[in-house]
């Protein structure tokens, strides 16, 4: 009798471990083979050293696979640094040693040491000289950059020397057929695990400041391996890009070599010059056509928002001198989303409403900010913008994007009795929309203008207040119109208050007046809190006083980045005792690891779920309600404050199921009419799927299953779900 022993099916994480042991055994033998080059051995012990600040908490915990970009970038950079680092400590040790040919040579072991030792000490003068500040100019920023790399190539080349020179005096490692590759990887290792527990060291002495903040979150089996293999392609591109550039810089300086004369000194320079400039247009032209991609992507009409609006009050609609073509598609869903008079009585519990305007300042309406802000202005006589009480300028984001969240507690809160106009200034994601904040500035500066000289033509009595809104790019923006003349300019546009939620760290008015809060502010009209309700604390008198309100949360990284982190602190990791709630006291500020975990974290901070309200990172959908009342000075009752929070989370989930059913029918569609296309068959409908308008192919469909209990709260509740 035989039996038959059921094999399991190979798991996909036992399968992508073999891979890489498959791919392993074949670079291994050529790493064997391999010559070993001083300045790569000491490339390998500079990455070393970096791998532990690359596990330090950020401002936000990262994900596994995160973590190991943020590792294989920040252990590639160091490699690239201290490999270029000994690679000149070594180009020194060779001209030291009395002979100018420098190609195809190896430097003798005491004038790579000496070289080594005056890079150190050279580096550690300059460290100990220069020490770190937040406010410190960049010259000596890069200067102390470049000591700290010459002390890491001058110390990783002496231990590789040293621990080369001291095994050649045992005989019994002469035989070794991987010498140079056991001393890597032993050295290496050893001082990774150092820097490990060096760190835990330092968090056990400063304490955590939460311990459910950690640095990554665990990861599974599969997880984990696709995490490994994330981090190596991330360090393996970086290199590639590295390589990429030195092939370059030696063609260059082969050809100079051939054709003007060899300069031992001087063409390789001129070599790695050309390639930096080939591969910077490179890049500068890559972004040129992502940007222009990118911006026909924001154009495109979604299913969900197919024709224009037949609202008299909004920009596309019967009397409106805007296309509904031209606004883009977060216009085109800003417009479409108005509340109605029916809405805002049935939140607000009150027995009148108005219908709110919405207007859009398309970006493709007009070629210039000029012209731009001339139609603005005559879309708000056309609506009658003029006859609300409250007329709002809500910078929108790079893409066009002013918060659905803002914009319905606004109407809620003043029962539609209110306009609010959107500029657009581009129709690109804000990262790529940096440098046209300028003229988004720019424009929301005519447009505030227009405003005042109109509002100053009206009866005093039937003057509506001007404000302005501003959340991400759309904050610095709304914020940079007074630079750099100071608050005084909001006055002087016509501006009642402002309200600004997340102000970038590129902000010119937010650094201004941080740096001289006196000086950019006389009149104290600026302030700015982590939460409104740490306006409870602020004194009456300094309250009154305020026009401007920035709400910033501690841990949120788009306003804590800053470029400048790769070769300086940033104000936010000072002492340990100094630091703002939420920021890790043990982790150190590190050149280029710090950045990069930064960049990181820029990234997770803008991870939100549709009608879940949390106060982190980026997301200030949970301050938008108490911070507009208290900006703009509202005063609903504790009944409507409720009854606002719990409509603004059931109408977003509502509005992001209907563009999710809306994009599948789409995409069915557009499937089944492909398929039938190739089989010959012509079809411009389908009778298995409804016609007309997305909105009533929903009213037949099942609401989604959500809980209805939630927590609406000043303070952090748990993560909750929206109700149905």
């Amino acid at each position: 009798m035989s039996s038959t022993v059921a094999i399991p099916e190979p798991t996909a994480a036992a399968s992508a471990l073999r891979r890489i042991g498959a791919a392993l055994s074949r670079v291994v033998p050529r790493l064997r083979t391999a010559p070993s080059l001083p300045p790569v051995r000491a490339g390998v012990i500079g990455a070393a050293t970096s791998v532990a600040g690359s596990y330090a908490r950020g401002l936000l915990p990262r994900s596994a696979s995160d973590q190991a970009i943020a590792t294989g970038v920040v252990a590639s950079t160091h490699y690239l640094l201290t490999a270029a680092s000994a690679a000149a400590i070594e180009t020194v040790a060779l001209y030291s040693s009395g002979s100018h040919g420098v190609h195809n040579r190896r430097p003798p072991a005491n004038a790579m040491l000496t070289s080594s030792l005056a890079f150190l000490t050279a580096g550690l003068v300059v460290e100990r000289a220069l020490p770190p500040h937040p406010d410190e100019p960049m010259q000596r920023s890069l200067v102390r950059f470049a000591g700290h790399f010459l002390t890491t190539g001058g110390s990783a080349t002496i231990l590789v020397t040293a621990t080369d020179e001291v095994l050649g005096h045992f005989p019994q490692t002469a035989g070794w057929r991987n010498r140079s590759l056991i001393i890597d990887l032993t050295l290496a290792s050893g001082l990774a695990v150092l820097g490990v527990y060096q760190r835990r060291r330092r968090a056990q002495r400063y304490g955590l400041i939460d311990p459910e903040r950690p640095a990554f979150e665990v990861a599974s089996a599969k997880g984990t391996v696709r995490a490994v293999g994330v981090g190596v392609a991330s360090g393996l591109g970086l290199l590639a890009v590295a390589g990429t550039e030195q092939i370059i810089a030696r063609r260059v300086s082969k050809t100079m070599s051939k054709h003007v004369g060899r300069v031992e000194i001087g063409s390789p320079w001129l070599g790695h010059a050309v390639a930096v400039s080939l591969l910077g247009a490179a890049g500068v032209l890559g972004f040129s056509r992502v940007k222009r991609r990118v911006e026909h992507g924001g154009d495109v009409v979604e299913a969900a928002y197919p024709e224009a609006p037949t609202s008299e009050y909004v920009t596309a609609g019967p009397r409106s001198l805007i296309d509904f073509a031209d606004i883009g598609k977060e216009g085109r869903r800003f417009v479409l989303m108005a509340l109605t008079p029916a809405e805002i009585m049935s939140v607000m519990g009150t027995e009148t409403a108005v219908p709110p305007i919405r207007i859009v300042a398309g970006y493709e309406a007009a070629d210039s900010a000029e012209a731009r802000a001339e139609l603005c202005l005559a879309e708000m006589e056309a609506l009658g913008a003029f006859d609300r009480k409250v007329i709002c300028v809500a910078s929108p984001t790079g893409v066009g994007y002013v918060s659905y969240v803002f914009a319905e507690t606004l109407e809620y809160l003043t029962g539609g009795d209110c306009a609010i106009v959107m500029p657009q200034y581009a129709l690109v994601p804000s990262a790529l929309a940096l440098t046209d904040t300028r003229d988004g500035a720019e424009l929301q500066r005519r447009v505030l203008a227009g405003i005042a000289a109109r509002v100053a033509q009206l009866p005093e009595a039937e003057r509506p207040t001007v404000v302005q809104f501003g959340e991400s790019l759309g904050a610095q923006v709304a914020l940079d119109i007074a630079f750099p003349d100071g608050s005084a300019q909001f006055d002087e546009l016509g501006l009642d208050g402002g309200l600004y939620l997340g102000v970038p760290f590129r902000t010119h008015t937010w650094n201004a007046w941080i740096a001289d809060e006196e000086g950019f502010d006389p009149s104290d009209s600026m302030l700015a809190v982590s939460e409104p309700s740490t306006l409870a604390d602020v004194d009456a008198e300094r309250l009154d006083r305020v026009k401007h309100l920035m709400v910033v949360h501690h841990d949120d990284p788009v306003n804590k980045f800053g470029y400048r982190q790769v070769v300086r602190p940033p104000w936010w990791m000072g002492r340990p005792d100094t630091r703002p709630p939420k920021v890790p006291r043990e982790v150190l500020w590190r050149p280029i690891s710090t950045f990069v975990l930064t960049l990181v974290d820029l990234k997770n901070g803008m991870h939100f779920a549709p009608g879940t309200f949390v106060r982190r990172g980026h997301d200030y959908r949970i301050d938008t309600v108490a911070a507009t009342a208290a900006a703009f000075r509202l005063q609903p009752t504790e009944d409507q404050r409720q009854a606002v929070e719990v409509a603004l989370r059931k109408r977003e989930v509502e509005w992001a199921r209907r563009r999710l059913i809306a994009r599948k029918f789409a995409a069915a569609r557009e499937a089944i009419n492909t398929n039938l296309k190739k089989w010959g068959v012509s079809v411009t409908t389908l009778d298995s799927l409804p016609e007309g308008d997305p909105e009533q192919w929903l009213e037949s469909s099942p609401a989604l299953t959500e809980p209805i209990d939630f927590v609406v709260a000043d303070h952090d509740p748990a993560p909750a779900p929206a109700p149905a």
